[in-house]
């Protein structure tokens, strides 16, 4: 796996530097994601492969702002610079806290974060069908490698530091139980490798409405079968929120009324189906460890807030997750000592500084478009059932996500298919081209 990760960190490279100066952006952005979802850098035991595919994300983002000769869509540096802060207190707090090694690799995954949001509000409208072409191929090679996973043609990807993951007999898949178990293709761990798919899903259907490419939407049909492969119950909740998001980004405030009636009749189709106990939310989930852990750790925020207020602000650091489960500060199911919940896990670790800005990340999706509004939204909600800031492949897309700008997340007027006269989705009512931002004005 060494060679190839050299030869993909080196196709990337080239093909940031033969491209055009305004598709540097695009290409650097798109080579973060493909070396973020083949290389889980955390997880891996090779770090030859590690350090080469973090290094070679920052010289992407490094050469492509080198070489992009425009300014940046206006209003979107301030995002990328609240972005900063956030990883920035990230690796202020994490400081000392690991041996040498394990802090630099920390230190790095979140610094290649940074490199991606100073290049990603240079993105333009034209740079949605290439991006959403990387989204496309990456997201068929991934949910074919876990397709083998299923039929044991394959092992996992890469040996990973917990050796147990490296079974796929060891995670039972709820969402399909017929299936071996929960593939993790190149991920590391079953739940990145969700979010991935979910993100890819949203980006490849925005695709597939503003260019009118079936291509597009077969994408996101693929992605939507990998991640049930993957049996992650947490990321088809959060996508559904981010569809919803989605819907309601795109609205026609006139026919709300309509829209309303659909949400009404598609709520009566998932009680029919019983869709909770599709996605194993009903009392056999309420007795799982899993469920039982996340409810005592989401439980411990109370006794967060009693804390001392230096501590309360900057929390005990990112090493400190032991002594807080030890202390009782932060429970956990069967002594387990990890937390599952982002916003807990960052509140505990790095304080209410890095909540705030978190937030502040957040709220600057509200000005990039439907996309950006729900991808994100798809990561908040999983925030609630994931450590995303210890995964690079979270963060690069949280990067991606909430900081594009409104003429790449939204849909025009002119070329979207929505705005086509007598197409079928045209005369959706609960869709309008709201965005007016084309390629020309950007």
């Amino acid at each position: 796996m060494t060679f190839l990760t050299l030869a993909v960190c080196l196709g990337c490279m080239i093909v940031v530097l033969r491209g055009t100066r305004e598709t540097a952006a695009a290409r650097a952005v798109g080579g973060s994601v493909v070396l973020a979802a083949l290389v889980p850098v955390m997880s891996v035991t090779d770090q030859v492969s590690s350090s080469t595919a973090l290094l070679t994300v920052v010289l992407l983002c490094a050469t492509a702002q080198v070489r992009s000769g425009f300014r940046p869509a206006s209003g979107t540096l301030w995002g990328a610079g609240i972005f900063a802060l956030f990883g920035g207190w990230l690796i202020l707090r994490t400081v000392g806290q690991f041996s040498a090694d394990s802090t630099i690799l920390n230190i790095a995954m979140v610094s290649t974060a940074i490199a991606v949001a100073m290049i990603v509000p240079h993105l333009r409208h034209a740079d949605l069908r290439p991006l959403a072409t990387v989204f496309l191929v990456l997201s068929l090679i991934v949910t074919v490698y876990a397709f083998c996973e299923q039929l044991r043609v394959v092992d996992t990807a890469w040996s990973l530091r917990q050796s147990s993951l490296e079974s796929i007999d060891e995670r039972a898949n709820v969402l399909v139980p017929w299936l071996t178990g929960r593939s993790q293709a190149s991920f590391g761990h079953p739940i990145p490798f969700a979010v991935f798919l979910s993100v890819a899903t949203l980006v490849l259907l925005h695709a597939a409405i503003e260019t009118r490419r079936w291509r597009f939407a077969l994408g996101a049909a693929v992605s939507l079968a990998g991640l049930s492969l993957s049996g992650t119950r947490s990321a088809v909740v959060a996508l559904l929120v981010a569809l919803l998001t989605y819907l309601v980004a795109n609205v026609r405030w006139r026919r709300l009324l309509a829209l309303t009636a659909l949400t009404g009749v598609l709520s009566i189709g998932a009680l029919l189906t019983d869709l909770p106990k599709l996605l194993s939310l009903d009392d056999s989930f309420g007795s799982s460890v899993s469920f039982v852990h996340r409810t005592l750790v989401a439980d411990s925020w109370s006794s967060l807030w009693s804390q001392p207020d230096a501590r309360l602000w900057i929390g005990a650091g990112a090493g400190g997750t032991a002594e807080l489960f030890r202390s009782g500060v932060v429970r956990g199911a069967r002594n387990l000592i990890y937390f599952d919940n982002m916003y807990i896990s960052l509140f505990a670790l790095f304080g209410l500084t890095a909540l705030v800005l978190l937030a502040g990340v957040f709220l600057r999706a509200l000005r990039g478009g439907a996309l950006a509004m729900s991808t994100t939204a798809f990561l908040a909600v999983m925030g609630f059932s994931f450590d995303e800031q210890q995964w690079q492949i979270s963060l690069i897309l949280l990067a991606f996500s909430a900081l594009m700008p409104r003429s790449f997340g939204s849909l025009s007027r002119r070329q979207s298919a929505l705005a086509a006269p007598g197409s079928p989705i045209a005369d959706a009512p609960f869709l309008r081209p709201r965005d007016t931002m084309t390629a020309e004005s950007a």
